[in-house]
């Protein structure tokens, strides 16, 4: 008799299901079964990257802050936001994204509208010490083109940045 008490109970206990209103088998799958938009990171907090990167290059000197800002398991690279170095004249020497691009000239890179994205990083940097520069860029994350705002800061022989996305 246990075992047809047990099935009566596991029928009985799926009659609500079957009674629900037709919409609420149509919900929206759960937040976490949806895509979730990356976290996208604030001026503030890229400025403060950027310049905590500089203070470390002048602490342990350019050479070592490279290698540890093309550390893919580093501090430096955190989703889509990531430390970019040039010399003044557009070499990479550091990139957490893609540091296989270290050492290779980008002088004449532009960005998905054309503009010469790296001349103008120098320019501003070496002009004004500290800017932004505003560009069209693959973002790492979605592989979608995205509006970019890169932070750079001319220091020494080099200009050091980072960027974010926007919505």
């Amino acid at each position: 008799m246990l075992p047809a008490r047990l099935i009566a109970m596991a029928l009985f206990a799926l009659v609500p299901l079957a009674a629900a209103p037709a919409h609420a088998q149509t919900a929206p799958p759960p937040a976490a079964a949806q895509a979730v938009e990356p976290p996208r990171h604030s001026a503030e907090e890229v400025a403060a990257f950027v310049n905590e990167a500089v203070e470390f290059m002048k602490k342990v000197g350019p050479e070592k802050a490279f290698a540890a800002f093309n550390n893919p398991k580093g501090k430096w690279i955190d989703g889509d936001l990531y430390i970019f170095v040039f010399d003044m004249k557009g070499v990479y020497k550091a990139t957490g994204y893609r540091p296989e691009r270290t050492g290779t000239d980008a002088w004449k890179m532009t960005d998905a509208a054309g503009q010469l994205v790296v001349q103008e990083i120098v320019k501003r940097a070496k002009r004004h010490g500290t800017s932004t520069v505003d560009y069209l860029w693959k973002n790492p994350l979605t592989g979608k083109l995205e509006n970019k705002t890169s932070y750079v800061v001319h220091s020494g022989d080099y200009v050091v940045g980072a960027g974010y996305y926007h919505k």
